[in-house]
């Protein structure tokens, strides 16, 4: 069993004998020691980094009570060597973890919530509780920690036999335990048992910031950063407000508002863009059915619209196919790229299916949909003249199929 020094609060370095030391595939080595300061990633915590002697500590893992340190070069078995957490390391995971303790701890006195999962990543932390918090929960939950924060109280560390874990009442305790169990007391706000690293007390947290949360699995997760991570985090949050701020000749505090102003404005100008653009096409559409081929009793129009995306193609299609016996094929362009939709009246039987299937094989094209309606797009290549002699092919092909 490897000595698990890190377990001593403060603990980042130790001399240690070298056990074993095997390569691996990817050309790092695994090393095993007798005893070692760098934490193995468990728990929700991320693992340590550091140096064994002059090998680099990319990861450490815990195997069966083993610890097992993946380096980036092999030291030799046997030989003594000096073993350093990377401090600011240390100091940022032990960070997120108490102040997960002071979260968990708090949201359980304050609104019974239940910490049923923690995991801490490279960028954020994220703790899911049990229970759904609204907005004004999750504010003082915040606030109430940062509290905590600045009352500075110790961190406790307890060492207690099973019997006695029996008889403790604490946030969470954890099932199947055997041998010396360790109970942690953070921040006066919490207890359970752990086996992570820690602050001191709880000053040493510096503050937390809940960036988000969520509902997850009828319960909240949260989203959140402690330490110079969420210094970092709010630099960045103010930066990005001054920006927007700036972009508004407003102050930070009434960009919110200036915002929302030009996003009712915006739909107030979406709205009547498309009152417009329902005129402009019911007027475009009578034009080109007036102005189409009719081939038993059938308006068959073949145009191309400039300027227009594919949702609007759709919207003069089905103003044109609200007329009787009509049938509209219609395309736009842009740079490289020919697009086309194909419709009927409901009292024409010709399948857009089929029609949409020919287009594709004359433009080496993409394609399909139902039998009233259909969509494509191909690459366009050549002059616009072989595309106008193209779209003439395609008229007189859907007047040899709607004459029969």
């Amino acid at each position: 069993m490897t000595v698990k020094r890190y377990h001593e609060m403060g603990v980042t370095s130790c001399t240690a004998t070298v056990l074993d030391c095997k390569a691996l595939n990817d050309g790092n080595f695994d090393i095993l020691l007798d005893e070692t300061a760098i934490y193995p990633e468990g728990g929700g915590q991320l693992s340590d980094t550091g140096y064994i002697g002059s090998a680099r500590v990319l990861h450490a893992r815990d195997d069966g009570g083993y610890v097992w340190h993946t380096c980036d070069r092999a030291v030799a078995i046997g030989s003594k060597v000096d073993v350093k957490a990377d401090k600011d390391v240390r100091l940022d995971h032990t960070q997120q973890h108490t102040g997960e303790h002071m979260l968990s701890g708090i949201a359980h006195t304050l609104f019974g919530c239940t910490n049923v999962g923690f995991h801490m990543a490279e960028d954020i932390v994220t703790v899911d509780f049990d229970k759904q918090l609204t907005q004004e929960q999750i504010d003082e939950l915040e606030l109430r920690v940062n509290e905590a924060i600045q009352r500075n109280e110790p961190t406790v560390i307890r060492t207690v036999t099973p019997e006695e874990y029996e008889t403790i009442d604490i946030r969470k305790k954890a099932k199947g335990l055997k041998g010396e169990i360790t109970i942690v007391y953070a921040g006066g706000v919490d207890s359970c048992t752990c086996c992570g690293t820690h602050c001191e007390r709880a000053g040493e947290v510096g503050l937390l910031k809940i960036q988000s949360h969520t509902n997850y699995k009828g319960g909240t997760r949260i989203y959140f950063n402690c330490g110079m991570r969420a210094v970092i985090s709010m630099q960045q949050d103010n930066a990005r407000m001054d920006t927007i701020a700036r972009r508004f000749s407003t102050s930070a505090d009434r960009a919110v508002d200036a915002v929302i102003k030009q996003g009712d404005e915006l739909a107030d100008i979406k709205k009547e863009l498309k009152r417009r653009t329902d005129a402009l096409f019911a007027y475009r559409a009578d034009e080109l059915y007036a102005a189409s081929d009719i081939t038993k009793g059938v308006h068959a129009i073949v145009h191309i619209e400039q300027s227009i995306d594919m949702n609007e193609l759709g919207m003069l299609g089905e103003r044109i196919c609200a007329n009787k016996n009509a049938v509209a094929v219609l395309f736009t362009k842009k740079p490289g790229q020919l697009s086309y939709r194909v419709m009927r009246s409901k009292d024409v039987s010709l399948s857009m299916r089929e029609l949409i299937q020919a287009i594709n094989a004359m433009f080496n094209g993409k394609g399909g949909g139902r039998d009233d309606s259909a969509q494509g797009s191909a690459e366009l290549s050549g002059s616009h003249l072989s595309l106008n002699e193209a779209l003439e092919q395609l008229r007189n092909y859907l007047k040899k199929r709607l004459a029969g």
